[in-house]
């Protein structure tokens, strides 16, 4: 009976602790997250400025990033960008439990630019390939991404293409911050420096922006042809994926 209950103790002992190793794992377990953006400038800088502060609040990993832009301006090249890299640790992004491209439908100008409506489907579609076990979340704009900076002013459901959405977000910034953005004009508003400028002036708008985002989704008959909604856009599911790493923790992410 004596060894009986030393050996009682013993399991015991032994359990409590693999249960705090357990506590303490789940503790101290931290996310971690890959974006490959279309745009070199305006979005990876937008994005980057929400994940240095969380890893600063280490409430994300170091090996969290947006991935350097190779120099691809279709979502299809965007998709191969992410599926190829690489980071310095040769973490692919297989490796990462949230794995994002961030695309615009950028529809085609007679002069020139945008990309094909099959390009943008199929970026779209391959990035959710089951079959290559992909599972990779999409968050894209219709028809630009500063299409998700106008949405922190207003709602609206009528077609507009990139060069007016610009003139558009330019005008309303100019209007509740005149002196920071005095000299804001369609050359200026694609800098790091700009976009962080943006994203600090929008941070207090940024719940009327994800309401915007949702109902316009909600307002389409059929959310399964993105590329037929201007304007749509779902690049606000990604900013609430990135505000869910630090909606559990008392300080707050920005």
């Amino acid at each position: 009976m004596a060894r009986r209950s030393g050996g009682d103790k013993i399991f015991q002992n032994r359990k409590e602790k693999k249960d705090f190793k357990r506590t303490t794992n789940t503790r101290t377990k931290r996310d971690d997250i890959i974006i490959a953006c279309e745009d070199s400038v305006s979005s990876p800088a937008y994005l980057n400025l929400i994940i240095k502060k969380l890893k600063s609040l280490r409430l994300i990993t170091q090996d969290s990033e947006v991935i350097p832009h190779d120099g691809s301006t279709h979502p299809t090249g965007i998709l191969n960008n992410l599926k190829k890299y690489k980071n310095e640790h040769n973490k692919g992004y297989k490796d990462f439990e949230h794995k994002w491209i961030v695309i615009d439908r950028d529809i085609e100008r007679v002069h020139g630019g945008g990309h094909t409506t099959e390009d943008f489907n199929n970026a779209i579609r391959n990035a959710k390939n089951t079959r290559s076990n992909l599972n990779i979340n999409v968050a894209y704009a219709n028809d630009s991404f500063e299409l998700w900076y106008l949405l922190h002013f207003d709602y609206r459901t009528t077609a507009i293409l990139r060069d007016n959405i610009l003139k558009k977000v330019i005008t309303e910034l100019k209007e509740i911050n005149p002196i920071k953005f005095r000299t804001l004009n369609k050359d200026t508003i694609k800098t790091k420096e700009t976009t962080q400028l943006i994203f600090e002036e929008l941070l207090p708008y940024q719940n009327t922006a994800i309401k915007n985002a949702k109902r316009l989704l909600e307002s389409r008959e059929d959310v399964h042809n993105p590329e037929n909604y201007n304007p749509s856009t779902t690049i606000h599911k990604l900013v609430e994926n990135l505000n869910k790493f630090g909606s559990t923790k008392t300080t707050p992410l920005i």
